[in-house]
């Protein structure tokens, strides 16, 4: 019998609705449970679906759920390696008030009070203090796993009697007595937190003169302390600059102003490059090359341009070849490490970076004890650049090193 299109049209759906059905048969026959768990009945009277549920709920109840882990010893073996296994550890004052501790000191409360919870002072017998919070704390720099570690012996009075004790106490137990110097082997960093950096701050260096020629001693200096770890197969460290070289500090300012002006922000970046080539660096043959600011360098403009009296004409920088079109340019400094000063972080962290190394004793001379330095109060050697919006950092203007 011969159909009409539109009558063959009309039957499609239909015929279409005929082999889908008959297509979820045959998936039935084969396998049963794909469609017995979507809207089938079980004997109890329960769809699958709400019957797990139910169990998870159930299992949910009867578990004892710990809000969060303590440990007081094997940071390694235990706290990392199988509680935490994060990439980065902050390490926390006595009786900090950092919101991260506040709200695990919220999770302590509530499970202290669980009835269900019996083992939470078997975890803490090692302590001398009833309170976990009052000792340095490490915590990993996480949002998803809410776990501490507590070192005991670091009370918030032994913190203020010796700082530098208590740190290099809770750095033997992370580190496990490992040498401070070769830490680039453990798979994981510790810093400090801002409460931590109240009493030793993390320190930058600015190395400035009027000219490039008063800066061009210490460059030299730094490359050939460059030249000599690789003559004697020493490897530098993974933060070391690419080029060490001179730069206008008011074409650096000018670049800062010029974010968002593209013309004027061109016109500047190739005056910088230009005084970068002018300085013997090597750069890529491009004309769409970029250049960043690091954070660092970008502060110390800021602080610097607040500060009185302020006319410096050149300013040592660090260069990073990122890419075949991208500069990056920062100062050199750094972290400081559990248990090291401002001057001694300073000290090392210019030698990682530069290969230069400073004058400690000249330094110490110059700066406060509360620096690392041996005076009561900072010389007019130094221009020490602090500021609350820079909180934990500290900048240290110096001259050129001979």
């Amino acid at each position: 019998m011969l159909y009409s299109a539109r009558s063959f049209c009309s039957r499609l759906p239909i015929r279409m609705a005929e082999k889908t059905l008959e297509n979820r048969r045959m998936v039935s026959g084969r396998g049963g449970q794909r469609n017995a768990g979507r809207g089938s009945m079980h004997t109890d009277g329960h769809k699958p679906n709400q019957r797990r549920n139910k169990n998870r709920a159930q299992q949910r109840n009867h578990t004892p759920k710990h809000l969060f882990k303590i440990e007081t010893t094997h940071f390694l073996s235990v706290f990392h390696s199988e509680i935490c296994r994060a990439a980065k550890y902050k390490v926390h004052a006595p009786l900090c008030t950092c919101s991260k501790i506040d709200k695990l000191r919220q999770l302590y409360r509530k499970e202290k009070d669980m009835n269900d919870n019996r083992n939470l002072s078997e975890r803490l017998k090692d302590l001398d203090v009833s309170d976990p919070f009052d000792n340095l704390l490490v915590v990993p720099d996480t949002k998803t796993t809410p776990a501490m570690f507590v070192c005991n012996q670091t009370t918030s009075i032994e913190f203020q009697n010796d700082a530098t004790v208590c740190e290099n106490k809770i750095a033997t137990k992370i580190f496990d007595n490992t040498d401070m110097t070769s830490l680039d082997k453990f798979p994981f960093k510790v810093s400090c937190a801002l409460c931590l950096l109240d009493h030793q701050r993390n320190g930058f260096v600015a190395i400035v003169a009027d000219s490039v020629q008063e800066l061009e001693p210490t460059i030299a200096k730094a490359k050939a302390c460059k030249a000599a770890k690789k003559t004697t197969n020493h490897n530098l460290h993974s933060d070391h600059a690419h080029f060490i070289c001179a730069v206008q500090l008011s074409s650096l300012k000018a670049l800062v102003r010029s974010a968002k002006t593209r013309a004027k922000h061109s016109q500047i970046v190739s005056e910088i490059l230009s005084q970068l080539k002018n300085g013997g660096i090597d750069l890529p043959p491009s004309d769409n090359s970029t250049i960043k600011l690091g954070h660092h360098l970008t502060s110390f403009i800021w602080l610097e341009g607040t500060s009185k009296g302020s006319k410096r004409g050149h300013i040592m920088v660090l260069g990073y070849i990122d890419g075949p079109y991208e500069l990056m340019l920062d100062l050199p400094g750094g972290k400081r490490h559990l248990g090291e000063s401002t001057l001694e972080s300073l000290v090392r962290e210019v030698e990682e970076e530069t290969s230069l190394e400073l004058d400690k004793q000249w330094l110490a001379e110059r700066l406060s004890r509360r620096y690392g330095g041996a005076l009561d109060e900072n010389s007019e050697d130094i221009q020490v650049l602090e500021t609350a919006r820079e909180n934990g950092n500290v900048y240290f203007v110096i001259p050129p090193i001979n």
